[in-house]
Order: structure tokens, then sequence, then C-alpha cells
């Protein structure tokens, strides 16, 4: 094989294909390595860690066909370290050495042959639906923050995604908040209920993101019995869904909260912000005191104590609800509206969070012992 590519072009492939590379070391070495091979008059690059896969293609001059498997943070590296200015030249002969050239600097580097690297499945594309590319990463950005990281209840750490003929949503918990994220617009003709991986949803809004895509390109979505498939334009993410039965939130959710408040989004995360400095670190704890029209915010630890206010519109009895300060500020900061609801039952009870602009959106917060 030998190909000839820009600086430029090279990285921001490598970008789309290289996160989690090294999730799972000295097991299977070959996965540290990415496959690069010619086909259609460009280059096809491939990540897989056996849960997940992406692959993405880049345009270059091709010399000679072929293929070839590399680690992939050291040919990173390489590339950082080469010229903006001169061209990348990549050869690889017949025992996989790969010589990877840029005016005069030289680096060979051990490769593997594709036949080593595991087979990456096609995505279905016969059970699938398509969605705005945008739309899309919105919709996870709106509700991922409220998922889990490595639980032990693995069906916590991922999004629900359900769907009928009437709406399409996204769901995240971690057992202590709740994000839910509808839309109607999107048309799918068959009804499912799956559990999508956080990692390979993560990685997509980071590629949507960081690509110049319209409001009128769309993403292919593809189901099928255990997996889940991303296409656009040449680029596919392909993952494993997870197994398990996910809460049933709804049980959880308020169903008459006794009152509501109209809080401003903005305010009310800067003075969140400051409690949290003088919150104990590991079990931070906020207090939010409602009084007839004001709101006071405190915390304290060993070594510090805060308090401050902000004017609100409340008429109702003043009562004391504590917080994760966290959670309160994820909502906050993926919500998207300058003003916000806090819907309340008791200071002991889950309260519902809502944006008065976006009524597609709900989240939930439990709240902390007093």
């Amino acid at each position: 094989m030998k190909i000839n590519s820009n600086k430029e072009n090279l990285l921001k492939g490598l970008q789309t294909i290289q996160t989690g590379v090294s999730s799972k070391t000295g097991t299977i070495p070959i996965l540290q390595n990415f496959l690069m091979e010619t086909k259609d008059a460009g280059l096809k690059i491939v990540f897989t860690d056996l849960e997940m896969a992406i692959k993405h293609f880049i345009k270059v001059d091709i010399e000679k066909e072929g293929s070839v498997t590399i680690p992939m943070k050291k040919f990173v590296e390489i590339v950082h370290t080469l010229e903006n200015s001169k061209d990348i030249s990549i050869s690889v002969d017949t025992a996989n050495k790969t010589t990877i050239n840029s005016g005069k600097s030289k680096f060979k580097v051990a490769g593997l042959p594709k036949a080593d690297y595991p087979v990456i499945p096609d995505m279905d594309e016969s059970n699938s639906f398509k969605i705005p590319a945008l739309v899309l990463a919105e919709m996870i950005e709106k509700t991922i923050f409220s998922s889990s990281n490595e639980d032990e209840r693995h069906f916590l750490n991922g999004l629900l995604w359900k769907a009928d003929k009437k709406n399409f949503s996204m769901v995240a918990t971690d057992g202590r908040r709740l994000a839910i994220n509808s839309n109607k617009d999107v048309k799918i003709k068959q009804d499912f209920k799956i559990i999508v991986p956080s990692k390979i949803l993560n990685e997509l809004v980071k590629f949507i993101k960081s690509s110049s895509f319209k409001e009128k390109d769309e993403m292919l979505i593809g189901l099928s019995s255990n997996q889940i498939g991303f296409k656009i334009d040449k680029t596919v993410f392909v993952s494993r869904l997870i197994e398990g039965n996910f809460p049933a939130y709804e049980q959880i959710i308020p169903k008459a909260p006794e009152f509501d408040i109209n809080l401003d989004t903005q305010k009310l995360f800067d003075i969140t912000k400051r409690a949290v400095i003088c919150s104990n670190e590991r079990n931070g704890v906020v207090k939010y005191e409602f009084k007839k029209n004001i709101l006071i915010v405190k915390a304290s630890s060993q070594n510090m104590d805060f308090e401050d206010e902000m004017d609100i519109e409340y008429e109702e009895k003043s009562f004391q609800i504590n917080f994760n300060p966290k959670y309160i500020m994820d909502v906050l900061k993926n919500i998207g509206d300058k003003q916000i609801v806090f819907k309340f039952t008791s200071s002991s009870t889950p309260i519902i969070i809502e944006s008065v602009k976006n009524k597609n959106l709900l989240y939930i917060v439990m709240p902390l012992r007093n």
C-alpha cells in the first residue's frame, strides 16, 4: 500500500475513530491498532474495541492499493509532530512494516495484517429510520449527563430509546436523577424499546459537533436484535446494545405536584456554583430555602460557610429542600432555556424541572435528606 495525504485531512479522520483505543489493554494487543485500507478511491480507517466500531473515509491520493493495522496512539503522535506544510506519504511493505515520510522526517512502525484484525459487522439497514444529525446530537446532549458511568447495573450505562407511532424519546437515569427528551417529528414505522450504550452516543455527538452538518443532513439509524448502527455520508458507527430491563422510570415521576416556581436559569446556576465552593467535595449538599418572593441558598463545610439569595416570584408556604448541586447544575447547563420551572410536592420527594419553552424536556431530581 502507498498513499499520500495532507496532515489536516489525516488528523481529522483519525480524531473521528481514535476514542477508547486503550479501553482493553493487554488481553488483545491488536485492539491498540486501527485498520487502514484503500477502498473506493479513498482510505477507510476503522477502530473497534469489540463492543463498538467506527468506520470513516479520508480523501487521499492512492499510488498502490493495500491495507495494514498499526498502533493508533503512536501513529497519531507521529502525525501531530510533522510539519503542517508538508504532505505525508505512507507506504506498507509485504511484512506490514509501515513507513511514514514527511519532508525529511521518516518513521518506520511495525504493523499487522488486516486478517488479524477483528471482523467489523455491517450496519443492518433493513430496519432503519432517519433523523437530522443535529437533532439527534441535541437529544443526546440533553439527556446523557443523567446516565451512569461504569455502574454494576449495566443497563444504567446507556440511554433508553423508546419509539411508538406518536413519539420518539430518550431516557437516562443513574438512580438519583432522570432525564427525558421526546420528539414527535421523527417518523418511525416500527415500535421499539432498546438501551444504547452511552459510550457510542458520546462519540457520535463529538463527531456531529466537529463536522459541518446542516439542519437538513440526516443520520440513518439501523437496528437489529442486538446492534445499532449510525450512518451519515461514508462514516459508520456500530455498537452492541445493552441487555437488561431499564427501570420503570414512569413510576417516579410525580403525578400531581402541589406547587411550582419559575426561576431564572442563569441566576440559579450562578448562585449554585458559588455555593459549591463551600460545600463538602465528596458529599456536597446545597440548601435551597424558599420564602415569600425570595430564594436563600446555603452551603457549608468544615472550614467554610456560604449564604446568598435571589429574588423570585413565590407566594406559597416557606420550605427548605436539599440537593446534590451537581445534579441541579447539570440540568441548568443543558436545558437551553432562560426560564425554568421547579415543580414540588414536598421537601423529601422528587422534583420536576421543566423548560418553559421546550415542552419535550423533563428532568427529575431526588432531594437529599435534611
